[in-house]
């Protein structure tokens, strides 16, 4: 591995590039699992509801970064970092992957009917589709697309037993690297916002104890 990025943090067997992740990925080595949650956007299923209006879905938006003609190779080289996968907000992508029966749903036990009850990821596990129900309770939330930490490490339950190496290529606040720590696994986490980085450092740092 000679990834012409310096780490922003490195220790204990998590590494962290401040960087968009195309351009660290193709220097990277092949990992086991690559465990993330690609920026598909916003207001993918919104449905117009007004007096006098015809109610149908908007078009599917993704983050600007990735380009809507770029996707599919976007997302081929994020597949491509790792043997297995587990792409959280993958039904919004399915005209891009392989069909599977292996999803991964977080049932949110949320009363909230203005956000989906459940989140898919898609995988190519051979573990075939499962559930967990389980809310946020009192974890704090530092980015709009941050996972429960409970529920990414339910994720490893089903991963194969040779998963010893993660990365997520959108690593956000760092849920996945402090799940793959206290997994006992190695991770490598891409994000392009320094303040997402330093959220997930902090994270990984309040942690160290209870690591050790």
């Amino acid at each position: 591995m000679n990834v012409p990025f310096k780490p922003y943090y490195d220790e204990g067997g998590i590494t962290i590039y401040n960087a968009d992740c195309r351009q660290v990925l193709p220097f990277l080595d092949v990992m086991d699992l690559v465990l993330t949650y690609p920026p598909y956007g916003i207001n993918a299923t919104k449905m117009t509801m007004g007096k006098g209006q015809s109610s149908k879905p908007k078009a599917k938006r993704f983050n600007s970064s990735w380009c809507d003609e770029n996707i599919p190779r976007n997302l081929n080289q994020v597949l491509d970092a790792a043997k297995y996968a587990c792409i959280w907000g993958g039904n919004y992508m399915t005209q891009f992957l392989e069909p599977t029966n292996d999803w991964l749903v977080w049932h949110k036990k949320n009363d909230d009917r203005s956000f989906s009850e459940c989140e898919f990821a898609w995988t190519n596990f051979g573990c075939q589709s499962r559930h967990l129900s389980h809310n946020w309770g009192g974890e704090l939330k530092s980015h709009p697309t941050q996972k429960p930490l409970d529920v990414i490490r339910w994720c490893f339950r089903w991963v194969p037993e040779d998963v010893q190496a993660v990365i997520d290529p959108f690593m956000g606040s760092g849920t996945t690297l402090v799940a793959a720590r206290l997994e006992g696994r190695k991770a490598v986490g891409i994000e392009l916002e320094e303040r997402y980085c330093e959220i997930a450092v902090n994270r990984l740092q309040q942690r160290v104890f209870e690591f050790k």
